[in-house]
């Protein structure tokens, strides 16, 4: 699996993660240290090294329940004379009118 080639050239086939995946979990169940295990495989044991930490910090993503706050509405903005209201965008228009004309003639008048 490591090596193709012959009479001393050495050719090393990049592993994949399934392969990799493959061998360290022959090297756990096999009971041999990491140096046996490389040896009687003929792989490097800086390549088992290299894919258990790769493979160990690659978690699945968790899948966490999240529920969307309802849409906020939107709202008109009335300013005028030192006032601000706001109405619900829902609102009928010639009631918002109404109520910008009724605050407008509130804000002429003193207090």
């Amino acid at each position: 699996m490591a090596k193709n080639g012959s009479a001393g050239t050495r050719h090393w086939q990049q592993w994949s993660e399934t392969e990799a995946r493959g061998m360290l979990e022959e090297l756990a169940s096999s009971g041999d240290s990491m140096a046996s295990f490389a040896r009687r495989k003929g792989v490097s044991t800086s390549r088992l090294a290299y894919w258990q930490r790769r493979l160990r910090d690659v978690t699945a993503p968790e899948f966490v329940a999240y529920a969307l706050p309802a849409v906020v509405p939107a709202f008109i903005e009335i300013v005028g004379a030192g006032v601000v209201v706001r109405v619900r965008e829902e609102r009928d228009a010639e009631d918002v009118a109404r109520l910008a004309v009724a605050i407008g003639r509130l804000a002429g008048r003193a207090c």
